[in-house]
């Protein structure tokens, strides 16, 4: 039987295999490898294994084939988690939304490939599925780690903020950012520019496809969202008491800048690949980090009408 103990480390390994598929889904869109596997799903090409020698078949079979295994790894961590933790506690619940994200992201998942919302489709439809799909995959990434924040409460961890309910916009902005990412990121994979200048005039251009009209958006809502998110927890960093808190807020506050300044290198750079997957991976620790401050805030161990004072 599982401990407590290792279930948190199953915890911690899960989230860092959640980031890993999501980061591998981002290469096949990237490398236009979404219909590698043609318009079968969950087969490839109809076969278990498939007989091919494209490559971006094997970007495509490898994805999910580690999306496969993660469906079976977060079935066997929800069921722990009815085994370890009570009804009611944080730790159970949010194992059974890691469990419903992960069926969504799957259904999400095949809906690109079984409509052919994959390579080089430009469709309103194609962006608003993969905006859907982004949200889901924090809503995943989230779950997991909310789950794994809850594994690690002990007896010695310091009393959270008790005023937490305040702070419960501050993922909406991270995920309006991170929409109007996928919809850039998008926009530069059917579109990419080689000159700033012509990239930024034909974003303003009316003329211009309308998802290049939309990746502009990105940046500047970034710059604005993400620089005022860095000072509000720069400044909880100052003010705060709770060494846990300070420590998270710190944490917020400096990727928050990291991210900032690798965007617009990624930007200025023309986003090569390698940087568009670590800009990527850098938007879901900030989610994570993000999701685990708010937790912190509130009292876990405490009853209902306690928090309410």
């Amino acid at each position: 039987m599982m401990t407590r103990t290792q279930y948190k480390k199953l915890a911690f390994g899960l989230l860092v295999y959640t980031i890993l598929v999501i980061l591998w889904g981002a290469w096949v869109r990237i490398s236009h490898s979404g219909d590698g596997c043609g318009d079968t799903w969950p087969l490839c090409h109809g076969q278990l294994i498939p007989e091919a020698q494209r490559g971006k078949t094997w970007v495509e079979y490898g994805h999910r084939l580690m999306s496969g295994i993660y469906g079976f790894v977060v079935i066997y961590f929800f069921w722990m988690a009815r085994k370890l933790y009570p009804v009611g506690h944080f730790a159970r619940k949010a194992a059974v939304a890691a469990l419903i994200f992960m069926i969504t992201e799957a259904l999400l998942g095949a809906k690109l490939v079984l409509f052919k919302l994959v390579t080089t489709n430009d469709t309103p439809y194609r962006a608003f599925v993969m905006a859907l799909h982004q949200v889901n995959s924090f809503m995943l990434t989230g779950a997991v780690a909310l789950a794994y924040a809850a594994a690690a409460l002990n007896d010695t961890t310091p009393a959270p903020l008790a005023n937490y309910k305040k702070y419960k916009l501050l993922p909406w902005v991270i995920v309006i950012l991170g929409t109007t990412g996928a919809w850039a990121a998008l926009s530069n994979s059917l579109f990419p520019t080689d000159n700033i200048l012509e990239g930024l005039l034909a974003d303003l251009s009316s003329e211009s496809h309308y998802l290049i009209r939309l990746r502009g958006l990105h940046p500047v809502l970034a710059v604005l969202g993400a620089g005022s998110m860095a000072l509000f927890f720069w400044l909880k960093a100052q003010t705060t008491e709770n060494p846990l808190l300070q420590k998270k807020s710190v944490q917020m506050a400096g990727i928050l800048i990291v991210q900032i300044l690798f965007g617009m290198s990624t930007l200025f750079l023309h986003a090569p690949t390698w940087m568009k997957i670590t800009h990527l991976c850098l938007a879901q620790v900030i989610w994570v980090i993000l999701l685990q401050w708010l937790f912190f805030t509130r009292n876990p161990t405490s009853s209902p009408a306690q928090q309410a004072t």
